[in-house]
């Protein structure tokens, strides 16, 4: 059983799904399930938001969220909409900065929570974790360069300034 119920075989099934933890073998991801804990969400509700201290990773059992970023020019602009399997609150549990984006349910959403320290503690022994976990931070980067290209080549060219 996971920390408050929910039986760690569904969370393990789930995990095979997730691009950080497919590769593990079952074994693996059934004990690396015990360690999460279940959290539900109602629609509209707030997950985590952005520029709060990062405690948890999340993996979307049920449900869908929006990820926003927020700044202060451009007010908020949605990243990406999941829904299950898919995860957020990888960056804040490895590099000890504030979330970067809000994170909202947008329908009744159940997440399965892995407290930093858990998290750590695995990815030291299991570093195929850190491996897969590279990759996931590159895609994800790539595709920010992406959205970051076409934007800058929909929009019109800076104004220059100085002489000459």
């Amino acid at each position: 059983m996971m920390r408050d119920g929910l039986p760690a075989e569904e969370v393990a099934a789930v995990l095979a799904a997730v691009p950080m933890f497919r590769h593990l073998g079952a074994r693996q991801r059934s004990r690396l399930a015990q360690h999460f804990c279940r959290r539900t969400y109602g629609a509209g509700e707030v997950i985590v938001r952005q520029g709060d201290t990062s405690m948890s990773f999340y993996v979307v059992l049920s449900g869908a969220v929006r990820i926003v970023r927020h700044s202060a020019d451009a007010g908020g602009v949605d990243i990406v909409e999941e829904g299950t399997g898919s995860f957020f609150g990888e960056m804040g549990v490895i590099d000890d900065l504030p979330r970067a984006a809000t994170v909202v349910a947008l329908e009744p959403t159940e997440c399965a929570l892995l407290a930093k320290w858990d998290f750590q503690r695995e990815l030291c022994a299991e570093p195929g974790i850190a491996l897969a976990l590279i990759s996931v931070l590159n895609a994800r980067v790539r595709t920010l360069e992406d959205r970051l290209s076409l934007l800058s080549s929909t929009s019109p060219a800076p104004a220059r300034s100085g002489g000459a």
